[in-house]
């Protein structure tokens, strides 16, 4: 009887201790993923401060008003080149609009036959 209740106990603790390397086991693969998720956040916050740097830069201020604005310093000349709009592409009969605008068709893309 002694010897019954023995091995049940031993069991038990055998049970619970292998309950316990896996939840050890799941914790750190957790951690492990959290930590690497803290490293990509990181990254991504140390790219978004050079970004907001770069935004309140005089530099990014002269170029933005220079593209949206067309502003010049003093003693420059602004030159605006302006290119000729490309005719439309005529659509072949049966094109669906999305296919003349992608520039893909059913037949582009059918398998080649042997």
């Amino acid at each position: 009887m002694v010897m019954a209740v023995a091995l049940l106990l031993l069991g038990l603790f055998v049970y619970a201790g292998i309950q316990t390397a896996a939840q050890s086991y799941r914790l750190r693969q957790h951690e492990r993923e959290v930590f690497i998720r803290v490293q990509d956040l990181r990254a991504q916050r140390a790219e978004l401060q050079g970004l907001l740097t770069y935004l309140k830069s005089d530099e990014y201020v002269e170029a933005f008003a220079r593209q949206q604005f067309g502003l010049v310093k003093p003693g420059e000349i602004l030159v605006q080149v302006d290119a000729p709009t490309a005719p439309p592409v005529p659509r072949r009969p049966g094109e669906k609009w999305w296919e003349a605008l992608f520039g893909t068709s059913p037949l582009d893309t059918a398998p080649a036959k042997p």
